[in-house]
């Protein structure tokens, strides 16, 4: 059976309609060329952030066995440097990684806290972050739950200080237990404005590798940096992000042996994922996906330490990069952990994982706007898509083949009347489809070309060929002076002096009279007409004419012929 979900929004006058195939995928013929994403996918999210912590980890250590090491984090947003370069602890002591508040346990974590003592009998907590990131208090709230060893080794210095203790940390827990540390060292940016959105993906390899990750800002390596790259002395600097995120005189200044980067933060985290399993480092048949770094830090340690990489999405659709490379290792990756609730990775983007077609948006015309009894109609697509049908109700209009990140153009077509949905539907071999459809209303007005004026809105709509083309702002005449309403012809055109009150440009208005076999234009003083006093539009300001800004009467008049029909109207 098919498996069907709709979602409407009545505001926009949108409605999403998804149809998509229960278990396997029906065998069907892909295109050349086509992007084809069809994995086990499952969602990974707790109540908040400290439950989605906990839930990583119970799927990682399983009854928590063997588990005699844990890591600990503030899991507070101004903290997450410290649970990103915690990763390589994960690494070093094979333990979990939990997140606490800063100054408490919440009741979540406590009960897993509780569960690991149990079942292990001793236990060694190590906190991650100073006491202004973990408080005293609750370190003692979590001595007393785990009856254990409870150290927090760095409790001054900045981020950048912590990350380099965790370093030297990693390094000497590796000597200690005969493991051979890694020589390598991972650089991301590590400041606020950046979002730490490369140190995420980085965080993946270090749980895996033990190589450590460092923290620098775009301009600048901080003291602590340059004091841990010196002692760990790393055969290769590996650093994240393209030069905007972190400039060439720090590649140069950390000694960096090579950059993976890509044009965002989504081609970055695949670029990652490419270089690490490129070495043999990250070589699961799983990926994690994660919509924000919050959402993703404690996953990014748990997919290290699975040999899993960690990419990044956007909320409402699965990115072109991850699409293409999900697409590419179609034979090597089987399955995808999406980190986060709804709010971070939308039900539609998961369901893309799974093989759906992204949701088609209507670009042209856009959701509840006013169109012309014809309208120029294109739709965007993304992953899982090979054809477009568009309806008007239930009749099939066209139906055209579609390439993944496109927009289709299916040209100038007849809008359906009020009331009636236009609606595009994307759909693939597979027997899945995706439905966007959308209710506009039909504008009035005189003749296949013409102009109207709606006093009400202080709007000026250009409709050309039945094709309602835009919508001006303009100002109106003033109390007393009210431009009239009335039909109108434009039966004369002039280029003015561009400093005048009239602007650059005026349109003559000839106004109707008389009626059926009667029926004539006469010259007035009324016209469209640019201004100098910009500060008028939307207003009632002028002596009865129609003003528009000068940008918008320089565009509008060239495409105005002359004869063309001006209805004013309230």
């Amino acid at each position: 059976m098919l498996h069907q979900a709709r979602v409407c929004v009545a505001s926009a006058l949108i409605c999403v309609l998804a149809v998509i195939p229960a278990g396997p995928a029906l065998a069907g013929e892909w295109p050349t060329g086509s992007l084809h994403v069809h994995l086990d996918a499952t969602r990974m999210a707790g109540a908040d952030r400290y439950a989605t912590s906990v839930k990583t980890a119970r799927l990682e250590f399983p009854e928590w066995a063997g588990v005699t090491h844990v890591i600990v984090a503030s899991g507070e947003e101004r903290c997450i440097a410290d649970v990103l370069a915690a990763a390589g602890l994960v690494w070093a002591y094979d333990a979990p990684l939990l997140l606490v508040e800063s100054d408490g346990v919440p009741g979540v974590v406590r009960q897993a806290l509780t569960e690991i003592r149990s079942a292990n009998g001793t236990m060694t907590v190590t906190v991650v972050g100073g006491p202004v990131s973990v408080t005293q208090a609750c370190v003692s709230q979590i001595a007393a739950i785990t009856e254990g060893v409870v150290e927090q080794p760095w409790t001054t210095g900045d981020r950048y200080s912590v990350a380099a203790g965790i370093a030297r940390r990693v390094n000497a827990v590796a000597a200690e237990t005969s493991r051979t540390p890694a020589r390598e060292v991972l650089i991301a940016n590590g400041s606020n404005s950046a979002g730490f959105v490369d140190a995420l993906p980085l965080a993946a390899v270090s749980a895996q590798t033990g190589a450590p990750v460092l923290f620098v800002t775009r301009d600048t390596v901080p003291k602590a940096t340059l004091s841990a790259l010196a002692a760990l002395d790393p055969v290769e600097t590996i650093l994240a992000g393209g030069t905007a995120v972190v400039s060439s005189g720090v590649y140069k200044t950390v000694g960096a042996t090579s950059r993976w980067s890509g044009q965002d933060r989504f081609s970055t985290a695949v670029a990652i994922a490419r270089q690490a399993r490129s070495r043999g480092w990250l070589t699961a048949d799983g990926v994690g996906i994660a919509g924000t770094v919050v959402d993703g830090v404690t996953g990014a340690g748990a997919c290290g330490r699975s040999a899993r990489p960690m990419l990044l999405t956007e909320s409402a659709r699965l990115s072109n990069p991850i699409a293409r490379y999900l697409d590419e290792m179609s034979e090597t990756v089987s399955s995808a952990t999406v980190f986060g609730g709804p709010a971070a990775v939308s039900d539609g983007t998961l369901a893309e994982l799974r093989g759906a077609p992204s949701v088609p948006v209507l670009v042209r015309p856009t959701a509840g706007a006013l169109v012309g009894k014809l309208a120029n109609v294109a739709v965007r697509v993304g992953i899982n898509t090979t054809e477009v049908r568009l309806y008007a109700g239930s009749t099939l209009l066209a139906t055209k083949p579609a390439t993944a990140y496109t927009v289709v153009d299916f040209g100038k077509r007849a809008m359906p009347a009020d009331g009636v949905a236009l609606k595009a539907v994307a759909t693939n071999p597979d027997g899945a489809s995706r439905a966007v459809s959308a209710k506009f209303k039909r504008l009035s007005y005189p003749a296949k070309t013409s102009i109207v004026i709606d006093k009400s809105e202080f709007r000026l709509y250009w409709v050309k060929d039945d094709v309602l083309i835009k919508r001006y702002p303009v100002a109106l005449g003033r109390e007393g002076m009210e431009t009239p309403i009335a039909m109108w012809k434009i039966n004369a055109k002039y280029i003015t002096d561009p400093s005048s009150v009239y602007g650059p440009r005026k349109m003559r208005l000839f106004r109707r009279v008389g009626s059926g076999a009667d029926v004539r234009y006469v010259y007035t003083a009324y016209a469209i007409h640019g201004t100098n006093q910009e500060w008028v539009i939307g207003t009632k300001a002028s002596h009865g004419c129609i003003r528009m800004y000068n940008k918008d009467v320089l565009e509008l008049y060239p495409q105005v012929p002359l004869g063309t029909l001006v209805q004013t109207r309230q």
